[in-house]
Parts: C-alpha cells; sequence; structure tokens
C-alpha cells in the first residue's frame, strides 16, 4: 500500500515536469524574472525578508492566512495590482510617471530648498511669476489633476455600511 502511494506520487511529479516541459516559454519567462531579481540583488532581499518575517512555525502561517482580515486584504491587494496595472497599460500614464520619478531628485530638491528658504510674495510678484510658461503649465496640470480628482473621488463609496 505504502509502494502504491509512493508509486502515484511519483507519477504526479512526472507528469508535472513533463507539463512544465512542454510549456518552454513560461519556463523561460520565469528563469528571466529570476535572472533579473538575482542582478538586481531583490532576490537576496526578498529572501531576507521571507527569512526575517515568515515565522517559522507552520501553524502561526496557517492561523495568520485563516484570518478573514487576511482574505479581504489580499482581495483588496490584488484589486489595487490589477488597477494599477491598468493604468500603466496606457501609454500617457507610463510615460508622466516614467518623467517624474527618473526626475525626481530635480524635483525634491526644489522643494527642499523653496522650504528652507521660503519667499515672501506680493500679489504683483506672483502675478509675475504666473507669467512664467513653466509655473503656468505646472500649475494648469494641478488645476486640472485636482478637478478630475475632485470628481473621482465624488464617485467613491465610503462602504458605511458595512
Amino acid at each position: 500500500m505504502v509502494e502504491n502511494n509512493e508509486n502515484n506520487e511519483n507519477e504526479q511529479v512526472e507528469m508535472a515536469i513533463r507539463e512544465l516541459m512542454d510549456d518552454d516559454k513560461t519556463i523561460l519567462a520565469l528563469l528571466n524574472l529570476i535572472k533579473v531579481l538575482k542582478n538586481s540583488g531583490d532576490l537576496e532581499s526578498i529572501q531576507k525578508l521571507a527569512e526575517q518575517f515568515i515565522p517559522g512555525n507552520p501553524v502561526t502561517i496557517v492561523q495568520t492566512a485563516d484570518q478573514p482580515e487576511f482574505h479581504k486584504g489580499g482581495i483588496n491587494l490584488i484589486n489595487l495590482i490589477v488597477a494599477l496595472m491598468a493604468s500603466l497599460s496606457n501609454k500617457t500614464s507610463q510615460e508622466s510617471l516614467s518623467t517624474i520619478l527618473y526626475n525626481s531628485d530635480e524635483l525634491w530638491e526644489s522643494m527642499v530648498e523653496g522650504a528652507k528658504k521660503p519667499e515672501n510674495f506680493s500679489l504683483l510678484r506672483l502675478m509675475g511669476v504666473l507669467k512664467d510658461p513653466e509655473i503656468a503649465s505646472g500649475l494648469t496640470a494641478v488645476l486640472n489633476a485636482l478637478k478630475v480628482l475632485g470628481s473621482m473621488l465624488k464617485r467613491v463609496d465610503r462602504g458605511e455600511g458595512e
């Protein structure tokens, strides 16, 4: 009986390996992903995080994963990831985020400098600053974003009935 059980497990493992071998594109994609993670140092970071924060006791893992809050949080996380992926599938949002993120040092340095050395603006000086094309462009972008943001947030269901 034990031998029959071991044979059945061996057959299942062999079948799984055969299926993986037939799907070489998936294996190559997975190996490339692992290579990218390894080359960037992220694989080691993920391993260290797992060693430090995942409890070694299987009972604790099961108890944690079996909580309704954990399930709801996981579903919400998946929804957010899908929304982020949908947002990044748009070329405009990709380019906008990339431009801001790749040039963020300049942005943060400018903000910190402005906070450390604030200028007093008279009404006339402020009107003069608004004539700067870059200021006008940034201000228009922020105002347009605020308008859309306000419209979107009005539609948010606050879930008060939960």
